[in-house]
């Protein structure tokens, strides 16, 4: 089993516990001033509180998809560059990639002078017509803190890590668009953590973990045969 398929199942695990916690606190009920005795005396689980940890698992679920994808696509990354391929040894699809991401940051900047630009043309074309061996960098994967379906569904085609996952997109797509809907409101400070899940019922928000972990287990599987057979090469 790959490292990154271990740290997700790990995730997962911490993941699952919380929800445990949070799945407990709910079965108080919603006007309940029932209190949990703490070694420092009792502390009472009002609504509010409910709803506090109930948001938080947006935070999670989230970090959750963003950490897998990250991973797994960095993980490719990695079997690229130990495999010391150069450009010609690239599908098209990581030839193109490495193009958009790696080369063209050499002429992003407006102001480059034309020697710059003749240079670093020049050390470009040195790569690809002296075989040289080609690394992507991994800082240039991109992924900026809004991960959602379409953005993932770019991803998978733009690395061509394609197979199951698990859900026709019109079932999945919507509960990643909602998470990173809510992290983005949460993390912005767009909505308070009362507010956020005040109309989420608990249940459907278990359902939503459920279909997440399965879908990325799926999409983790889908990278993991991709680099087991080498599909990055041509």
């Amino acid at each position: 089993m790959t490292m990154f398929v271990q740290e997700f199942q790990r995730r997962v695990a911490e993941i699952n516990k919380y929800f445990d916690l949070v799945d407990k606190i709910e079965q108080i009920g919603s006007g309940s001033t029932r209190s949990i005795t703490f070694p420092s005396g009792e502390y009472t689980v009002d609504l509010e509180l409910q709803k506090i940890l109930k948001s938080h698992c947006y935070l999670i679920l989230y970090n959750l998809i963003e950490s897998s994808i990250r991973n797994g696509i960095t993980a490719i990354h990695d079997a690229i560059s130990l495999d010391r391929l150069t450009y010609k040894e690239l599908n098209p699809k990581i030839q193109r990639l490495w193009v958009l991401n790696d080369l063209s940051k050499s002429f992003r900047d407006a102001y480059l002078k034309k020697e710059t630009i003749a240079d670093n043309l020049q050390e470009a074309l040195k790569v690809v017509l002296d075989d040289e061996v080609v690394a992507l960098d991994p800082t240039n994967i991109p992924i900026s803190g809004n991960l959602d379906a379409k953005t993932i569904t770019n991803l998978i085609d733009m690395y061509g890590f394609f197979g199951n996952l698990g859900f026709p997109k019109s079932e999945i797509d919507p509960v990643l668009d909602l998470v990173v809907k809510m992290r983005c409101d949460l993390a912005h400070g767009n909505v308070s953590f009362s507010d956020a899940s005040r109309d989420r019922v608990w249940r459907e928000l278990v359902e939503d973990k459920n279909k997440i972990v399965r879908y990325l287990t799926h999409l983790l599987q889908n990278i993991e045969e991709y680099i087991q057979r080498k599909k990055y090469k041509i």
